[in-house]
């Protein structure tokens, strides 16, 4: 009997991780179940989850991808930008003096404007996966760098100030309640399982197992990794740039100092969720539930009316004991 209830919580220690933190949250508030709650919930949660979902590809590869945040405020700007028409000229002061509805005057029309920032978003993560697999730097310091360019890009660009305006459709992406399921959760799940069919059922994803569990097996097994090795980075600045769209609409504004520390939420959602650090184990599932597992101590949190900085300093407690859980866990599994 012994046996079987280990390897039960060896295969489903995080679902009752996750069970066990909505009882203690409906028995510390009563309000834990209100509907204004789980909607703020699931939302919050949400675009931190569009972020793991990227991480999660980047970490099966072994990396890591600290650019996440800081694009997440560039994009947002830079959608703002093209909306007031002045992507290729630097703005005056006095643009952002204004904290009304400016009227816009787009340089390109729906859904182009937010097709093109998810490009460059895509593009910025190309670049950090291509410099790391071609001159064999680690994403950690390519990352940064991209990180500190495009904070200090954003930043420097605006003059620190946000640029307000967004058109209705893209409030909707943050504030659209269809069917009562607020509009960013709707975004989230449906990404994740598309990422969870593409990583498990498609020829694509075991390729990204296989080069991140071994890189030299998996070419001498016939697979080519350069593209493996990139591609996650692309899907991580798509996500990036996705939320920093979302963002804008949210908050009314694109905002360059949006989305600092973000990328440590991200990682610590998906190391919660099961996925090895050193590549080739893990999966969007126990990412998901990462993020729920993240969303939910913050949101008690929250409702107990906790101070800022003790909430970090439980990140990063959280954040430990995921680590020693997954040692843990993956010892018993190899026994």
């Amino acid at each position: 009997m012994k046996p079987k209830v280990n390897q039960l919580l060896v295969d489903y220690g995080l679902y009752f991780v996750l069970l066990a933190l909505i009882i203690i949250s409906t028995i510390l508030s009563p309000l834990f179940f209100s509907y204004m709650n789980l909607a703020n919930l699931l939302t919050q949660a949400s675009f931190t989850g569009l972020l793991a979902l990227g991480m999660t590809f980047v970490i099966l590869m072994g990396g890591i991808d600290l650019s996440v945040g800081s694009l997440v405020g560039f994009s947002s700007i830079l959608y703002a930008s093209i909306l007031h028409g002045a992507v290729f000229t630097f703005m005056p002061k006095e643009i952002f003096i204004y904290a009304g509805a400016p009227k816009l005057t787009p340089i390109l029309p729906l859904p182009l404007d937010i097709l093109f920032v998810l490009v460059v978003g895509a593009f910025f993560g190309f670049i950090s996966g291509f410099i790391s697999y071609r001159f064999r730097i680690h994403s950690f310091i390519v990352t940064l760098c991209v990180m500190i360019f495009t904070r200090g890009l954003a930043v420097s660009y605006t003059h620190g100030q946000p640029l307000f305006g967004m058109p209705d459709p893209v409030s909707f992406l943050a504030y659209g309640l269809p069917a009562k399921i607020p509009m960013p959760t709707i975004i989230w799940l449906g990404s994740s399982l598309f990422c969870l069919l593409l990583l498990r059922y498609t020829r694509f994803g075991r390729g990204i197992y296989a080069v991140g569990g071994g890189e030299e097996a998996a070419r001498l097994s016939g697979i080519q990794p350069a593209w493996y090795r990139i591609f996650p980075y692309i899907v991580s600045g798509f996500f990036a740039a996705l939320v920093g769209i979302m963002m804008s609409g949210r908050m009314g504004c694109g905002d360059p100092k949006i989305g600092q520390g973000w990328e440590l939420d991200a990682i610590a959602a998906v190391v919660i969720g099961g996925t090895s650090l050193s590549g080739g184990k893990g999966s969007i599932g126990g990412t998901v539930v990462g993020v729920l597992i993240m969303g939910l101590i913050i949101n008690i949190m929250n409702l107990l009316e906790i101070a800022a900085y003790p909430q970090q300093m439980a990140k990063g407690i959280i954040i430990v004991a995921a680590l020693a859980l997954h040692s843990v866990l993956s010892r018993r599994r190899g026994r």
